[in-house]
């Protein structure tokens, strides 16, 4: 039985590139208008680094969870 809070690949990506855009945009400002935007920047580059890791192993994990079932109907 699958959740119906799972994240398919295609949403994991658009997070990913969301993530990083705008932790870019906030270093940008914090170019242009002083360093306070900095700190704004640090969330995204980190929430944007969680999604990159989860993009990375939706491959590896669909793979485990799929012999896992294979596994379980064997028996």
């Amino acid at each position: 039985m699958q959740g119906g809070l799972a994240a398919s690949k295609t949403q994991l990506l658009m997070f990913m590139i969301a993530c990083f855009v705008s932790g870019g945009l906030a270093i940008g400002l914090s170019i242009v208008y002083g360093s306070l935007f900095t700190l704004y920047s640090a969330p995204g580059f980190i929430v944007g680094a969680f999604f990159a890791f989860k993009y990375a192993m939706f491959d590896k994990n669909k793979a485990r969870q799929e012999e896992h079932r294979r596994r379980r109907n064997r028996h």
